[in-house]
C-alpha cells in the first residue's frame, strides 16, 4: 500500500481535482482488487458454485483492475522522478525497471493476509490531502458536495464506484463479475460495500453504513429503490450529476426539465431599491429567527424576484425559479420527480427556490395545495430556503405546517413612484413637455412597469423617427403596460369620437360636460381645497346610459374617454361571468384593480347581464348572483377611475345603482329634426351626393335611431359603388338600404312609406 498511498505526502495538498480523483479511483481499484483477488482463490480451491461461467469473465475483471492500478502506480512514480531532480545512473535505471517488474508481480499475487491498511484508512487520507487542497484554493467539486451533504467515507466511496461505472465502460465487466449478475454492470450499495470491507464484510456489520449511504445519496442521485432489498439498489449517476462534477458549464441546470425551471439570479447589477426598502430588512430578521419559507406576493413588476435576488446577493447564493403554473398541470407523480430535480439542482448550485406563478381556481384548490405541501416539504426538508411568489396574498398556513413569513409588496407611494421615475428615465432623451411627477400621479405603476413603459416607449419612438420620446409615446409605453389578465377579460375601444362627432340634445350634452369636469378638476377640489377629508371614499366618475339600442351609448362612452385623453376598454361580459363559485367575484375585483393602475375607462356594455335587480328566493343561485351585484356595486362606487355603465333596459338595474351613479343620462328617441342632424353629420362630407338626394324626407319619413341610419349611410355608399354609374350616391340607393333596413329589423312597409319616391326602387 505505501506504493499508491505515500504517507509522507500525507500533510500535502492535492495539487489539482484530477489528483484528487485519480486517487479515489486507485482506492476503489485497490477494493476491487482485494475482493477479486480473494474470489479468485475460493474458485481456485473449487468452491465457487458458478466456476465454469465466472472464472473467465473474473481473470479479466481482475486484469482490468490491476492495470489501472498499474497506471496510477506508473503515473506516481513519475512524480515522485520529477520532484527529486537526481541523475540517475544506466545502473539505477535498470534496477528500478526491475523493481518495477517485481512490484507489479508482487500486485498479481498479493494476498489478503498482507494487507497493511484499510479502505478506511485510505479514505481518511485522501480526505486530509483534499482538505489542506481546498484551503489552499483548489477547486474541488466532488469533495465540495459531499462535505456539504457530510458524506461518510463508506457514501463517498459507493458513489466513486458510480462515478466509474458511468464514466469509464471498462467497468461494466468487472461489476458484472462483483455482482455476480451478468445482467448488471453497475454497482450496487451491497456491492460496494463489499469491496469497502473486503473478508471483513456482513450484511449485520454492513448495515449502518449501507442504510446512511441509502439515504445520503437520494437527494443527488434518481436511485430506483427496492423496498423488500433496499441494498440491491443500483447506484449510477446521471448525466447532469457528471457534468457537475467534471462538465464544462456545471451550473447548466438539468436539460430533462429546464421547460419547468431557470436560474433566477446573475452576474448583473442590480438596480438600487427604490421603493419598499423595509421589505429586505424585514426578510434578514425573520433569516436570522431560522425561517425558510416567505411568501412575496404583490403587482407584476413589483420587485417580488427583485428583492429574492438582493436578499441572494448579500448572502452569496443563486436562486432557482419555477413555472408551478406551467408544472402543476401534470400529475403527481411527475410533478414530485420535477420537486426532486429542482432540489438537487438547489444542492448542487447553492441555490434558494423560488416557486413562481403561483395561482389556482377554487375547484382545483385541493390538488394545488397538495403540491404545494410537497414542494415546500421537500425544500425544506434539505434546510433550502423557499420563495412562494403569486400576485395575490396565499393561504400558505394551509399549505404547510412549517414557519413561514409574509411580505406585501405594494404599489409604491407616489414620491416613491415619481423616484422611480427620475432613476429608470436617467438613460433616455425625453421631450421637454414630460413632466414625471404627472406620470407618477396618473399611473400607479410599481418599479418593473416604470422601467417597462419607458423601454417600449423608446421602441416606439424609434420606429417614428423620432430623436426623443414625446408625451403622447410614453403614454402608449405606459398603457401598453395593461396586465394580460385585463386584456383577457376586457378589449380595447380606440377612442377617436369626440362632442363634435356626436348628435345629442343640449341636457345631453350639459350633463357629460359637467362629469368630464369633475375628472379635470379632481386635483384642485381634492387635494387643493382638501376635500378629501370629507369624501374619501367614491372620489371617481360612474355613469350610466340608458335608452333604446342604436342610440349612441357606445359612441358615447368613446366620446368620455376621447375627452379625457384615456383608454377605452370594453368588459367582455362572457369572459367574466363564470360558472364556477368565486370566480366570477374574482375576475370583477381584478378588472377594477388592474384598471386602475393604468387609469383606463371602463364600460360595461348591456351591463344588466351582471348589475340585475337583487331578490330574495332562498335559491343558491341567486344568493350568488346577489353577491356579485354586491360585489360591483362596492367595486364601482371605490374605483377612483372612470366607469361607464350602458343599458338598454333600465328597470332591469338594481334600484341602488342609481344612488350610487355621480351621472345619469338617458338617450331618448330621436325626434325628426335630431334625425335630419344624424344623416347630415354621419355621412361624410366627401362623400360624391346626387342632387335628388332629399335629406329631409329621410329624416321625417323614416323614424330610425342613429345606429339604423349609419347602417344605411354605408350600405348606401356600396349600392351606388357597385351600380354601372358608380359617379354619386343617388336618392334610389338611400331608399334601397332603408328597405333592406326595414327587412333586418322586421319591421313591415308598403308603397306609401316611400312615395313620393317609391318608383326608384321599383315598388
Amino acid at each position: 500500500m505505501e506504493s499508491l498511498f505515500d504517507k509522507e505526502k500525507k500533510a500535502l495538498p492535492f495539487d489539482s481535482y484530477e489528483e484528487y480523483m485519480e486517487y479515489l479511483f486507485a482506492c476503489v481499484n485497490e477494493g476491487m482488487n482485494r475482493y477479486l483477488t480473494g474470489l479468485k482463490q475460493v474458485y481456485a480451491l473449487g468452491e465457487g458454485g458458478y466456476k465454469n461461467v465466472l472464472y473467465p469473465d473474473l481473470e479479466i475483471a481482475h486484469d482490468v483492475c490491476m492495470e489501472k492500478l498499474g497506471r496510477f502506480q506508473s503515473r506516481d512514480m513519475e512524480t515522485v522522478k520529477e520532484e527529486q531532480e537526481l541523475p540517475v545512473s544506466e545502473e539505477d535505471a535498470d534496477l528500478m525497471d526491475l523493481a518495477g517488474l517485481f512490484s507489479e508481480f508482487a500486485m498479481e499475487t498479493v494476498q489478503p493476509e498482507a494487507e497493511t491498511e484499510e479502505i478506511e484508512e485510505i479514505m481518511d487520507y485522501i480526505n486530509a490531502r483534499a482538505k489542506l487542497a481546498k484551503e489552499a484554493g483548489v477547486s474541488l467539486p466532488f469533495y465540495e458536495i459531499c462535505q456539504k451533504l457530510n458524506y461518510e467515507n463508506f457514501t463517498v466511496f459507493c458513489l466513486t464506484c458510480g462515478i466509474l461505472s458511468s464514466t469509464q465502460t471498462d467497468y461494466a465487466g468487472v461489476f458484472q463479475v462483483i455482482n455476480e449478475n451478468g445482467s448488471l454492470p453497475m454497482p450496487t450499495i451491497e456491492s460496494a460495500a463489499k469491496l469497502y470491507y473486503g473478508s471483513s464484510f456482513s450484511i449485520t456489520g454492513a448495515y449502518g453504513d449501507m442504510s446512511v449511504c441509502l439515504e445520503q445519496l437520494l437527494p443527488v442521485l434518481d436511485l430506483h429503490v427496492q423496498g423488500n432489498m433496499p441494498f440491491s439498489t443500483v447506484v449510477s449517476p446521471d448525466k447532469r450529476m457528471i457534468d457537475f462534477l467534471f462538465g464544462k458549464n456545471p451550473m447548466k441546470l438539468d436539460q430533462d426539465y429546464v421547460r419547468f425551471f431557470q436560474m433566477l439570479t446573475d452576474d448583473k447589477e442590480l438596480d438600487p431599491i427604490l421603493a419598499n426598502k423595509g421589505v429586505l430588512e424585514a426578510m434578514e430578521i425573520s433569516y436570522e429567527e431560522g425561517v425558510r419559507i416567505f411568501s412575496y406576493y404583490g403587482d407584476e413588476g413589483s420587485g417580488r424576484k427583485f428583492f429574492v435576488k438582493q436578499f441572494c446577493k448579500e448572502h452569496g447564493m443563486r436562486a432557482i425559479s419555477i413555472n408551478c403554473k406551467k408544472l402543476f398541470v401534470y400529475d403527481f407523480s411527475f410533478v414530485e420527480k420535477a420537486l426532486w430535480a429542482v432540489t438537487r439542482e438547489c444542492i448542487l448550485t447553492n441555490s434558494c427556490c423560488c416557486l413562481d406563478d403561483l395561482s389556482y381556481r377554487e375547484e382545483e384548490k385541493d390538488k394545488f395545495f397538495g403540491y404545494m405541501d410537497l414542494a415546500f416539504s421537500k425544500l425544506t426538508g434539505h434546510g433550502l430556503l423557499v420563495f412562494a411568489i403569486s400576485k395575490e396574498k396565499l393561504p400558505v398556513k394551509d399549505m404547510t405546517k412549517e414557519e413561514f413569513t409574509e411580505l406585501e409588496l405594494p404599489t409604491p407611494m407616489n414620491q416613491e413612484r415619481e423616484e422611480c421615475w427620475k432613476y429608470f428615465s436617467k438613460n433616455y432623451s425625453l421631450a421637454p413637455e414630460v413632466d414625471l411627477l404627472e406620470m407618477a400621479t396618473k399611473f400607479l405603476f410599481t418599479p418593473g412597469k416604470i422601467k417597462s413603459a419607458l423601454h417600449q416607449a423608446r421602441s416606439f419612438a424609434t420606429m417614428d423617427r423620432e430623436i426623443v420620446i414625446p408625451k403622447d409615446t410614453l403614454f402608449k409605453g405606459c398603457n401598453n403596460q395593461m396586465s394580460s389578465e385585463l386584456t383577457q377579460k376586457a378589449t380595447k375601444v380606440k377612442a377617436n369620437f369626440g362632442f363634435e362627432d356626436i348628435v345629442m340634445n343640449r341636457d345631453q350634452r350639459e350633463t357629460l360636460e359637467h362629469a368630464i369636469d369633475q375628472m379635470n378638476f379632481r386635483k384642485q377640489v381634492y387635494d387643493s381645497w382638501n376635500y378629501t377629508k370629507k369624501y374619501p371614499y367614491g372620489r371617481g366618475l360612474s355613469i350610466l346610459l340608458f335608452g333604446a339600442p342604436g342610440t349612441g351609448k357606445s359612441m358615447c362612452a368613446q366620446v368620455i374617454a376621447h375627452e379625457l385623453n384615456l383608454e377605452l376598454y370594453r368588459v367582455d361580459l362572457s369572459k367574466v361571468i363564470d360558472k364556477y363559485v368565486g370566480e366570477t367575484e374574482k375576475s370583477i375585483s381584478m378588472i377594477f384593480r388592474e384598471a386602475k393602475k393604468c387609469n383606463v375607462v371602463l364600460f360595461f356594455d348591456e351591463c344588466d347581464t351582471l348589475f340585475a335587480k337583487r331578490s330574495d328566493d332562498g335559491g343558491s343561485n341567486q344568493a350568488s348572483n346577489n353577491n356579485k351585484t354586491a360585489l360591483l356595486l362596492q367595486e364601482v362606487e371605490a374605483y377612483d377611475g372612470v366607469s361607464v355603465l350602458a343599458t338598454n333596459y333600465k328597470h332591469n338595474i338594481d334600484p341602488a345603482f342609481f344612488r350610487r351613479m355621480k351621472y345619469i343620462v338617458e338617450f331618448q328617441f330621436p325626434d325628426a329634426d335630431t334625425r335630419e342632424m344624424l344623416w347630415r353629420t354621419t355621412i361624410p362630407k366627401t362623400t360624391p351626393l346626387g342632387e335628388d338626394v332629399d335629406i329631409r324626407f329621410l329624416a321625417e319619413k323614416f323614424e330610425f335611431v342613429g345606429g339604423n341610419i349609419k347602417n344605411c349611410i354605408l350600405n348606401a355608399a356600396f349600392l351606388a359603388a357597385a351600380d354601372k354609374d358608380g359617379q354619386e350616391v343617388c336618392m334610389k340607393h338611400y331608399l334601397q338600404a332603408i328597405r333592406y333596413e326595414f327587412v333586418k329589423t322586421g319591421k313591415v312597409f308598403t308603397r306609401s312609406d316611400f312615395e313620393p319616391y317609391a318608383s326608384l326602387i321599383g315598388l
